[in-house]
């Protein structure tokens, strides 16, 4: 799968996704759940700007499928495909 080899490239570019979609997630958190899923989508984003891809999935796979759904539907197409890859979809 060409998500367990992010390149450095998508990486920059997965971790400005990943901005966008920490501030859409924070207006939207109405949970304790999902609180933790902007923490983890903030985690992430780091590592992702560390150039640590597998860091990276790992984080998204704990964000969950909250974030996946507001990826998809804010239209963000490489951290949508690395969230569905990571929570196994």
């Amino acid at each position: 799968n060409q998500n367990k080899d992010l390149q450095d490239s998508d990486l920059h570019k997965l971790s400005e996704e990943l901005s966008q979609l920490r501030g859409v997630l924070k207006k939207e958190a109405k949970t304790l759940e999902n609180d933790k899923s902007v923490g983890e989508v903030a985690s992430a984003e780091e590592a992702a700007k560390a150039g640590n891809g597998p860091k990276t999935l790992e984080h998204l796979k704990n964000a969950g499928k909250w974030a996946l759904g507001a990826a998809e539907k804010i239209g963000i197409p490489l951290a949508t495909a690395a969230l569905k890859t990571s929570v196994g979809l």
